[in-house]
């Protein structure tokens, strides 16, 4: 019975079999570069067809800059050995600098991360662990359009995956780009939840933080260290900066077909009301 078993049987179970998820692209600060996310594993299938999903292993990440105008290949590729989180990855090309929050663990979008970056001109990891509270994890990482500071909303997490103690975190990165960084404020907010009425979004002069809690908008003006209930507010709160993700793109590793944003990064229109906040992506 058992040989029988083994002979007809599908053993997929038993072959580990290399995979990678939809490869993601987004737009460099500048407009004239695209990244290309690739987010690579392991996977097999389970050995109870009952669970109706495989098992995944050995996650591992590879971000390819293209320039359009120069080759098809890409120009640079950075590695990191583990998951990246979706919509996470940030170029700003004039400081020539990587952002993303990635995993450390082979559990795909779990909490288990850390915010990091790479200097394409040193070669050099950036990270901004060291700027995080013990237990604390990072939800969001919104680098500013002038590229030298960063916000965060961070938070530590109970038995049931709630945020509690969710904070803005901003670090402020040094202009004569010598990698040194501090943290320039860090407020508490009052909750946060990953839903569409909680937001974050720079002004178009990197120098305030709109964060949208529920019904209620407020902004901090980078330099202070507390919210002020915004009066009026940017009525486009994603894309949250000028630069980033937009999207899916084909499953190739050359460069793709990637229209340019056809709507600057501004703070007008403003509006007064929550309820009139808006997805402005392309």
């Amino acid at each position: 019975m058992s040989i029988s078993f083994l002979q007809f049987c599908s053993c997929s179970f038993l072959i580990w079999k290399n995979a990678s998820l939809t490869l993601e692209r987004g737009w460099s600060s500048s407009g004239k570069r695209i990244t290309q996310t690739e987010v690579l594993y392991q996977e097999k299938d389970s050995w109870n067809p009952l669970t109706g999903t495989s098992l995944k292993r050995h996650y591992n990440s590879i971000i390819r800059i293209f320039d359009p105008d120069l080759s098809a290949a890409p120009v640079d590729e950075i590695r990191f050995p583990s998951w990246i989180l979706p919509g996470s990855v940030y170029y700003h090309s004039e400081t020539e600098t990587l952002y993303w929050i990635g995993g450390r663990d082979d559990e795909y979008g779990s909490f288990y991360r850390i915010p990091t970056g790479f200097d394409l001109k040193r070669r050099q990891d950036l990270s901004f662990e060291q700027y995080l509270e013990p237990g604390e994890i990072p939800i969001h990482l919104v680098p500013s359009p002038n590229g030298l500071k960063i916000a965060m909303i961070v938070a530590v997490t109970d038995e049931d995956l709630e945020f509690l103690k969710p904070e803005l975190v901003v670090v402020e990165r040094k202009s004569d780009a010598t990698a040194q960084r501090n943290v320039g404020t860090r407020v508490l907010l009052s909750e946060w939840k990953e839903t569409p009425a909680y937001k974050i979004r720079w002004s178009a002069d990197s120098s305030v933080m709109y964060i949208q809690i529920l019904e209620s908008v407020f902004s901090l003006h980078i330099g202070e260290n507390s919210l002020k209930r915004a009066k009026k507010f940017p009525q486009c709160f994603s894309p949250p900066t000028s630069f980033g993700a937009v999207g899916i793109s084909a499953s190739t590793q050359t460069k793709t077909v990637l229209e340019k944003p056809d709507r600057v990064f501004t703070d007008s229109p403003y509006v007064r009301s929550a309820t009139e906040i808006k997805d402005c992506r392309p």
